[in-house]
């Protein structure tokens, strides 16, 4: 096979961030990532090596910590790749350096004591490394002082290069596809779980990699799903639901896109349609305040507004999620478009990625959802999920 992404181009990814660790005073850095099934935790390892780990399961008398891997960067020093399967895919991985380990935090923490590297290293990961594993580079690199540092990786993709915008593209169309053909289920009179199938085979059949079909209707509806363990249920929306759908996956060369919209089974009444043209208004009008040197705490405060200006009630998912979207790459990432999440310095940047989101609810009528992916650009933002607003 041939990767997506030329050797080039990996090398400038190293030097970004070995730059960013020169600016926080970093010699040495170790960036894990995990696999295994989930992507969720690959991507600062998929973004330096274009590595992906298949294999996951619990520890055994032979290996442990299946489906992680290992980055070790050091300044004037070529990257080098720790993994946990028997063999390196030379045909795809950009690292040359490639080890291959049953124990891949023992033989980080073994290379690492090899060079001499003793004090201060920045480590990656901490919210998804296991306490056991974090035990084993205490033991195996005694001298080393580990200071978290798990947004180091991001800070430097958090800006998508070109390429990586064409990968938007062409996810974004899938991502599109995928969508159309869930809320076309669910309106038609098909079942969650047979609208969600074939939502998953147009995703598929593209080459995309479906994360989570989220779908509901009827008394759940105001929950993000109908289902949780899957996602979607075997019930069959009734004429005059209001049902939503949304789309998570990796659905190019590993980069995200999770858009969402609201419908209904057959003709709308007023308060519905008045429901769910508020919601994607809201997105509509916070999606062109997303321009370069914009704050994101002002963009949520118009949220906020208008949020509060349309009234209703205060469903189950708006607790849980209390923003307006997030950056978006190899993963859901940072920042937030929150009041309660953001940060002062938090701005929108050209070239950056963003999933734009709202939810309402009202009591007596229901809840809404809707979420477009844009790129932000120059002088217009660029539009990735073209979904139709409407569904009914």
């Amino acid at each position: 096979m041939t990767p997506y992404f030329p050797q080039e181009e990996y090398e400038n990814r190293w030097d970004r961030v070995l730059k960013e660790m020169q600016l926080r005073g970093f010699e040495t850095a170790v960036v894990f990532g995990r696999g295994g099934g989930t992507t969720d935790n690959c991507g600062d390892i998929l973004y330096l090596s274009n590595h992906y780990a298949i294999s996951g399961g619990m520890d055994s008398l032979i290996w442990s910590a299946r489906s992680f891997s290992g980055v070790i960067l050091q300044q004037g020093t070529e990257p080098q790749l720790h993994i946990d399967e028997p063999e390196v895919r030379t045909d795809l991985v950009s690292i040359s350096d490639a080890h291959c380990s049953n124990h891949p935090f023992r033989s980080v923490a073994k290379a690492l004591t090899e060079r001499g590297i003793t004090a201060r290293v920045a480590l990656v990961g901490t919210q998804f490394i296991p306490m056991k594993f974090y035990q084993q580079l205490l033991e195996d690199a005694p001298d080393i002082q580990w200071i978290p540092a798990d947004d180091l990786v991001r800070s430097a993709r958090r800006i998508k290069s070109p390429r990586e915008q064409d990968c938007y593209r062409i996810g974004g169309e899938t991502a599109t596809a995928g969508l159309n053909r869930l809320m076309e289920g669910l309106i038609s009179g098909l079942s969650e779980q047979e609208a969600a199938g074939e939502a998953a085979r147009e995703v598929v059949r593209r080459g995309g990699r479906v994360q989570m079909i989220g779908t509901n209707h009827g008394e759940t509806l105001g929950f993000d799903q109908r289902f949780p363990l899957t996602g979607y249920s075997a019930d069959t929306p009734k004429p005059g639901d209001i049902v939503t759908g949304t789309l998570h996956g990796a659905f190019h060369q590993g980069y995200y896109l999770d858009p969402g919209r609201t419908g209904v089974r057959g003709r709308p009444n007023a308060d519905q349609r008045r429901l769910i043209d508020a919601v994607a208004d809201l997105v509509h009008r916070l999606s062109e305040m997303m321009r370069p040197g914009v704050r994101l705490l002002d963009v949520a405060a118009e949220g906020d507004r208008l949020t509060a200006a349309f009234g209703g009630s205060i469903s189950p998912i708006m607790k849980n999620f209390p923003f307006y979207g997030h950056g978006i790459g190899l993963g859901f990432e940072q920042p937030r478009i929150s009041t309660v999440m953001s940060l002062p310095e938090d701005v929108v940047d050209e070239n950056m990625v963003f999933g734009v989101e709202a939810f309402l609810s009202h009591d007596g009528v229901g809840a809404a959802f809707y979420e477009d992916i844009i790129i932000i650009g120059k002088d217009s933002n660029e539009l990735l999920t073209p979904s139709p607003t409407h569904w009914w």
